[in-house]
């Protein structure tokens, strides 16, 4: 009798598994998808995003993305005139570590450790006004050797 009813609960799990399987997988397109498409909104916010909005710097962590980079610089673009008190972050995507940034002409460095990753330094991000007008180059070099580091060249004119 043992036996028949070991038959029966194994029978009887089988079925359950054949029966929910079909929503499972169906579930899990869904959830992949709806992944997908944050994504890519995520993306579109980016390079939409005007460069002086003074938002959060964007940072996504989703399993599709083959490997953590930093997409750029957020609220500074190639060749920009900058004044007064600029918050420049990166955007990123994936864990890409603590980054130290580097300022062409300055012999500092300066380091950011977590999201968001602020060129700060000066409290709340960079007074333009403490160095002389002229062009520069701001490098965010990742301690991840793996991950290219990346730089974009701006004007100071106060």
């Amino acid at each position: 009798m043992d036996a028949v009813r070991r038959g029966y609960l194994g029978l009887m799990l089988f079925i359950a598994a054949l029966v929910l399987m079909p929503l499972l997988v169906v579930d899990y397109h869904r959830q992949t998808e709806d992944k997908a498409d944050a994504a890519a909104d995520t993306r579109a916010e980016l390079t939409a995003r005007p460069a002086t909005d003074g938002g959060a710097p964007l940072s996504t962590s989703s399993p599709a993305a083959a490997l953590p980079r930093i997409l750029g610089f957020i609220n500074v673009d190639d060749g920009q005139v900058l004044r007064g008190t600029v918050r420049i972050t990166l955007a990123t995507i994936g864990d890409i570590g603590p980054i130290t940034y580097t300022l062409t002409g300055h012999a500092g460095q300066w380091p950011a450790i977590t999201v968001p990753y602020l060129f700060s330094p000066h409290d709340g991000g960079w007074d333009t006004t403490a160095i002389s007008n002229g062009v520069y180059t701001l490098t965010a070099t990742p301690a991840n050797t793996r991950i290219s580091p990346r730089s974009v060249s701006f004007q100071i004119y106060n």
